[in-house]
């Protein structure tokens, strides 16, 4: 049989379990980083779990950001697409011929400024997953309680024609800042590492 049928038949499974298995969601295709979840793109059923084999046997680990999705809307579902459900959000890092959707589970909303002496955000309202890293270390400063700031991971939808760069400043919907330390852009999307801006 060909890889093509397979895929198909695949596609097919895929969409009646996401029938079974789902709830209803909302899928946005990002067009305008500054509002991208501005339109609603589909309404799919959706299924999200840790595991590719969907046995739903174990909750995400700590710090976990990787799920895999059942949709039945598979075959118009694209890297980028932010998918909503159940009051979570998440966003399609990977599509592959022979396996669901992989996503990666957002838990900020975030805004990114331009580095000094730009004005304006290049990003705002979009969902983002940000993972600490690492805890940080005592300075050596001699200020007593002084210490480097935590070291934290940010994952972003592809957005089009967003290239983040060192020191742009990312904001939280909880209002706490970061500055950007290094990004990088892949086919998964943006990833760049973060320190906590300390006041």
């Amino acid at each position: 049989m060909r890889a093509e049928q397979i895929a198909s038949r695949l596609c097919r499974g895929y969409a009646k379990a996401a029938g079974i298995l789902g709830h209803s969601g909302e899928q946005y295709r990002p067009d305008n980083p500054l509002s991208p979840m501005q339109n609603i793109y589909a309404h799919p059923m959706l299924a999200f779990d840790s595991s590719a084999d969907f046995t739903f046997s174990r909750s995400p680990n700590w710090g976990g950001v990787m799920e895999y999705v059942l949709t039945d809307c598979r075959e118009d579902t694209v890297v980028g697409d932010i998918l909503t459900c159940g009051g979570n959000t998440f966003f399609v890092a990977a599509v592959d011929d022979l396996r669901p959707p992989l996503c990666v589970a957002c838990n900020r909303t975030v805004e990114i400024s331009g580095v000094s002496g730009t004005q304006g955000n290049i990003v705002e309202e979009c969902p983002a997953a940000i993972v600490l890293r690492s805890k940080g270390e005592g300075s050596g400063s001699g200020i007593p309680g002084s210490a480097k700031p935590g070291q934290f991971v940010m994952y972003l939808p592809r957005l089009p024609g967003i290239v983040l760069q060192p020191y742009m400043t990312v904001t939280t919907d909880l209002d706490t800042t970061y500055t950007i330390n290094a990004a990088e852009m892949s086919d998964w999307g943006l990833r760049c590492t973060m320190s906590l801006q300390q006041v």
